[in-house]
C-alpha cells in the first residue's frame, strides 16, 4: 500500500471521528439553566445525577429528564397573552347549586434528591407530573371545597375561604367532613327550608388542624404552592338569577335592618338630649338655690352678727348702768366732799327755784280784808313754802 492511499485511509478515518465527536458533542456535557431541574442517568450504570444547580455538567452520553423548578397550572384563566389555558374545574355547593372554577397556581418543585428521586420514577418528566398528579389532585380538592358553601357564599362572603380550603387541602390532605342538617330561611321565598352542609371535624393532632380523609401526595412528593388564584366562579343562569334575588332579598333586608338602626339611633340621641337638657336644668336650678342659700346664709350671718352686737350693747349699756350706779352707791356712802356738796346743793336749789316757778298758786283768798292785802298774804306764803322746802332738800 503506497503512502497515498495510507494518507487517504487516515484522513477518512480523522474526518469520521471529527464528525462523530462533533455529533456526539450534545451528549457529552450539559448548560443547566438557572430555571431548571435536571436528571441524568448515566449509560450502563444506570446511576442518577440530579443538577439543580445552573452550569456546565458532564453528561458523558447519558439520558436527560428536564423540569422547571415552578411551573404554572392553568384551569380556565386567561394566561399573559389572554389565551384560555386548560379546562374550568367542576364544583358542587351544599345548596346542589353548581358551578366552574376559573383559575390558577404555580407549583415549586424540590431540590431535594429525595424527593426528585421519587418524581423521576413516578412521572418522569414535567409533562406527566402536571397532568397525571398537579391537575388531578387540584380537581379533587376544589371538587372537595364545594360542598364547604353555598353558592351564594361562594359569590359573597366566603370567596376568600374557598381560596384557603383549596391550598390547606393541597398541602395537608383532603378534609373528612361530617354532614349536617340545619334548619334555614330562605331568603327568597321567606319559607323555612332544611338544608344538609358537610362540617369540617376538628383535631389538634392533625395537620392544620382538622381531619383528613388521606395524605396530601404534594406532602409526599415535596411539591410547595406557591400561589392560588380563582379569578372567577362561572354559574349557570338559574344560579345567577337565585343568586341576583338573594342578594336583592339581603339588601332589602340591610335597608331595613338600617333603616331601624336609625331609628334606634335617632331614639337614643333623643334620650342623651333630653337627659343633657334635664341635667342642664337640674343644674340651673341647682345655680339658683346655691345663690339663694347662700345669700339667707350672708343674711343669717349679717342678722346674727346684729345680734351679737345688739347683746354686746345690751351688755355694755348695763354694765355703764351698774357702774354708774356703784359709783353713785359709793360716793354716797363715803360721802361729799364740800365742794362736790355745794355744787350739789347749788344745783338742787337752782332745779327746786325753776320748778317752785312753775306752781300756780291760788290767787283768790277769802279772808276778811280788802283784796290787795289778799295777795299779799299769798305771795308771804308762797315764799315761806318755798324757803322751808330748800331747807329741808338742804339737810
Amino acid at each position: 500500500m503506497n503512502d497515498r492511499i495510507k494518507k487517504i485511509i487516515y484522513a477518512a478515518v480523522g474526518l469520521g471521528i471529527a464528525i462523530v465527536v462533533l455529533t456526539s458533542l450534545s451528549s457529552i456535557g450539559e448548560d443547566v439553566k438557572n430555571e431548571q431541574i435536571v436528571v441524568c442517568q448515566k449509560p450502563f450504570t444506570g446511576q442518577m445525577e440530579y443538577w439543580t444547580t445552573p452550569g456546565f455538567k458532564w453528561q458523558w452520553f447519558g439520558s436527560l429528564t428536564y423540569y422547571y423548578k415552578t411551573q404554572q397550572l392553568w384551569f380556565g384563566s386567561e394566561d399573559n397573552n389572554r389565551r384560555q389555558q386548560g379546562n374550568p374545574i367542576p364544583v358542587i355547593f351544599n345548596d346542589a347549586s353548581d358551578g366552574m372554577i376559573y383559575g390558577s397556581l404555580r407549583v415549586k418543585l424540590p431540590t431535594d434528591q429525595k424527593y426528585l428521586s421519587r418524581i423521576q420514577t413516578d412521572y418522569n418528566g414535567m409533562d406527566r407530573l402536571m397532568e397525571d398528579l398537579v391537575r388531578p389532585t387540584v380537581t379533587k380538592v376544589i371538587y372537595a371545597s364545594g360542598p364547604l358553601m353555598s353558592a351564594f357564599e361562594s359569590y359573597a362572603e366566603k370567596k376568600n375561604n374557598l381560596i384557603e380550603y383549596i391550598a390547606d387541602q393541597l398541602k395537608n390532605g383532603v378534609y373528612t367532613t361530617t354532614v349536617r342538617t340545619i334548619e334555614v330561611v330562605d331568603p327568597i321565598t321567606g319559607e323555612k327550608k332544611t338544608n344538609k352542609i358537610a362540617v369540617l371535624i376538628e383535631d389538634e393532632n392533625a395537620p392544620g388542624g382538622y381531619r383528613r380523609s388521606e395524605d396530601s401526595p404534594f406532602r409526599f412528593y415535596g411539591l410547595e404552592i406557591g400561589q392560588v388564584a380563582v379569578s372567577k366562579i362561572g354559574y349557570s343562569d338559574k344560579v345567577l338569577n337565585q343568586i341576583a334575588q338573594q342578594q336583592e332579598s339581603n339588601m332589602l333586608v340591610q335597608t331595613s335592618k338600617a333603616r331601624t338602626l336609625a331609628a334606634q339611633q335617632e331614639a337614643i340621641r333623643a334620650e342623651e338630649e333630653g337627659k343633657t337638657a334635664a341635667t342642664k336644668a337640674k343644674w340651673e336650678q341647682e345655680k339658683i338655690k346655691a345663690v339663694e342659700v347662700t345669700k339667707a346664709e350672708q343674711e343669717r350671718e349679717v342678722s346674727r352678727l346684729a345680734a351679737e352686737k345688739a347683746e354686746f350693747d345690751k351688755k355694755k349699756i348695763i354694765a355703764e348702768g351698774q357702774a354708774e350706779a356703784e359709783a353713785n352707791r359709793l360716793k354716797v356712802a363715803a360721802g361729799l366732799t364740800p365742794q362736790e356738796r355745794a355744787e350739789w346743793e347749788y344745783k338742787t336749789k337752782v332745779g327746786v327755784a325753776k320748778a317752785l316757778s312753775d306752781i300756780k298758786l291760788p290767787t283768790i283768798v277769802m279772808a276778811g280784808g280788802n283784796a290787795g292785802s289778799g295777795n299779799a298774804a299769798m305771795d308771804a306764803m308762797g315764799l315761806k313754802m318755798m324757803t322751808d322746802l330748800v331747807e329741808k332738800m338742804s339737810k
